[in-house]
């Protein structure tokens, strides 16, 4: 499930759409199903499917496209390579499938093995390299950030108060808050709040958890 909201944007539930399969169903009728849930938003993995985009075409659904984690490093020492991933899965289809975010990269910080941190470096000089070239096409309505796993705190995820970011992404967190602030963007995170509720379903709402509405909690610090 994918939840945006912002001071200007109602909040609006999405799906996370993904290729990992067999037997799955056609882009169109994808996003027929779609439709029916009444989904607002949709966030696109794996390469960007020149099928699914032209299925989303005219459908007004809000859309979040990603750049790969495994071409992150090359785009971020190649302005000319960040503005042609650009032209071909964005500028191609957009505006009449509305891609409303572009990802860099996916839960990056929350791979800590020793090849995943050298490109931890790479990811905010990657992110300005794509947003120059949204800003070539003219295209800076389209919001730039990368997605994050609840993880890149140091502590427990709940209540909301108690995290702070882990000290050894520090160096990648600051330099991105600063692009996110001067950009406009937002912050995404991918919140699992089920998995909170499972390591501590004696003082975790459950109702909570599942983000059934009505349900209210207070954070005792905030």
């Amino acid at each position: 499930m994918l939840i945006s909201g912002a001071a200007t944007f109602s909040t609006k539930i999405g799906v996370n759409y993904d290729t990992l399969g067999n037997n799955l169903p056609k882009p169109i009728k994808s996003v027929e199903l779609i439709k029916t849930l009444k989904a607002k938003q949709v966030k696109l993995y794996s390469p960007v499917d020149p099928e699914i985009l032209k299925a989303l075409n005219g459908t007004n659904i809000q859309v979040s496209i990603m750049v790969l984690n495994e071409i992150l490093s090359d785009i971020s020492v190649n302005q000319t390579m960040a503005k042609e991933w650009v032209r071909n899965n964005l500028v191609a289809y957009y505006p009449h499938t509305l891609i409303r975010y572009l990802l860099v990269g996916n839960e990056l910080l929350s791979r800590t093995d020793d090849a995943n941190k050298k490109v931890w470096h790479d990811l905010v000089p990657a992110i300005r390299k794509i947003q120059f070239a949204l800003k070539s096409f003219g295209l800076l309505e389209v919001k730039v950030d990368t997605p994050m796993l609840m993880d890149v705190l140091e502590s427990s995820s709940f209540p909301p108060s108690n995290g702070t970011f882990r000290s050894d992404i520090v160096p990648v967190i600051k330099p991105l808050s600063q692009f996110l602030n001067k950009t406009k963007s937002f912050f995404f995170v991918d919140c699992y709040p089920y998995f909170a509720w499972s390591q501590s379903y004696k003082t975790v709402s459950l109702d909570y958890a599942l983000l059934k509405g009505g349900v209210e909690y207070t954070d005792p610090v905030s």
